[in-house]
């Protein structure tokens, strides 16, 4: 007993110092690190970083190196252009108004914890043409299961057969296959109007669901059909130039429109790992999406998402001596800016750190039993 005791209280010790050492060695050790806001220009037709000049004000500069004011930007700084009496009449040859600018101006973004997270399968329902064209709180909900959904009515928490029915009926027809594979949506009435839910089938076709004046709305997006849809969400944005966007197993990222239309790009990107930001204005579409390693930028056309321009960001800063890698064979921690759970996770596996630890043990071991020889003797 004393043994399994004493072998359980080294394993404790042990994981107790390959998760507390080495995350106190990069709390002291770690230095922030930053990059600058990034976007296309469709003035100059090239991405430009925003960065603080000597005297303090804020400038673009190109990858040439080539230094503007705010002025290359006239879209997305268009309200401080048209105060100082600066916005153009004109871009690429198209008119443009300060009330175009801020309509069609958006602004999305996601991170892998928006994806890799254990949710409870219920989805609040809104009523997406409102008696009173404001949207309203949710009265209904429905419950995600393997072999279809079930409508709850949130006031008693009761199953409405009837609308059951029916709205599992509207997704039938359009060729819904259960169990759902992934779903998005924006129960909210912080927004200007409800498109409901986006969800993948279980053969990877995507569709929405929405309630109507009460009954349901379903659609089938025949344009996905066979591209084999993996990730999905729901933008929502109020100058309804998107609808959302999805991936697929390739992480090809495609865009959706309001009235079905897809469109796919040459955007690479995993939502499990990788985080992204869109700005997105009349001409084009700003994507940035980043990971442990750097940044990667497309700038894309906003009428159909076609690639204009592409520029790699890889982070420059200086790895710190990682001291551990020396002491510990490898790394644990619980927590991920990546996910939502607490969970372990061993990284950072070390041969050196494994050889240099056992190499201790066994010269702990020698010197424990060298003492009890002597002790003998």
């Amino acid at each position: 007993m004393k043994t399994a005791a004493k072998i359980f209280l080294y394993i404790s010790l042990a994981l107790l110092a390959v998760w507390v050492l080495p995350w106190a060695w990069r709390i002291v050790t770690l230095k922030s690190y930053s990059t600058p806001f990034t976007l296309y220009s469709c003035v100059i037709h090239d991405f430009t970083r925003l960065e603080r000049s000597d005297s303090k004000d804020l400038t673009f500069i190109d990858r040439k190196g080539n230094v503007y004011s705010d002025e290359v930007q006239p879209l997305f700084y268009g309200r401080v252009l048209n105060t100082k009496g600066a916005l153009p009449d004109t871009l690429e040859g198209r008119p443009v108004t300060l009330a175009l600018i801020d309509s069609m101006n958006v602004v999305f973004d996601a991170s892998p914890k928006d994806f890799n997270r254990k949710v409870i399968p219920v989805c609040l329902l809104m009523e997406s043409v409102p008696f009173r064209m404001e949207l309203q709180d949710p009265e209904d909900a429905f419950v995600i299961r393997k072999e279809g959904i079930v409508l709850y009515d949130i006031k008693d928490n009761t199953v409405q057969e009837e609308k059951t029915k029916a709205f599992s009926d509207a997704l039938a027809s359009q060729g819904f296959v259960f169990p759902v594979a992934q779903y998005s949506g924006n129960p909210s009435h912080h927004k200007s109007y409800d498109e409901g839910y986006l969800l993948i089938d279980s053969a990877g076709n995507l569709f929405q669901l929405k309630q109507v004046n009460g009954e349901p709305y379903a659609r089938r997006f025949t344009q996905a059909d066979g591209i084999g849809a993996r990730y999905v969400n729901i933008t929502e944005l109020s100058s309804m130039a998107l609808m959302g966007w999805f991936t697929d197993g390739a992480d090809n990222m495609y865009f959706l429109r309001p009235d079905g239309q897809v469109f796919r790009s040459d955007v690479k990107y995993n939502p499990a790992k990788e985080s992204l930001l869109g700005v997105g204005d009349i001409f084009y579409y700003t994507i940035k999406v980043s990971d442990d390693d750097g940044e990667k930028f497309y700038a894309l056309r906003a009428d159909d998402f076609s690639l204009v321009d592409s520029m790699d960001r890889p982070y420059e800063f200086e790895k710190e001596f990682n001291l551990c890698k020396y002491i510990f064979p490898c790394r644990l921690y619980f927590t991920s800016s990546k996910e939502t759970w607490v969970r372990p996770h061993f990284v950072d596996f070390s041969w050196i750190g494994l050889i240099v630890d056992l190499a201790a043990i066994a010269a702990i071991v020698f010197i424990r039993q060298r003492r009890k020889n002597k002790a003998r003797k």
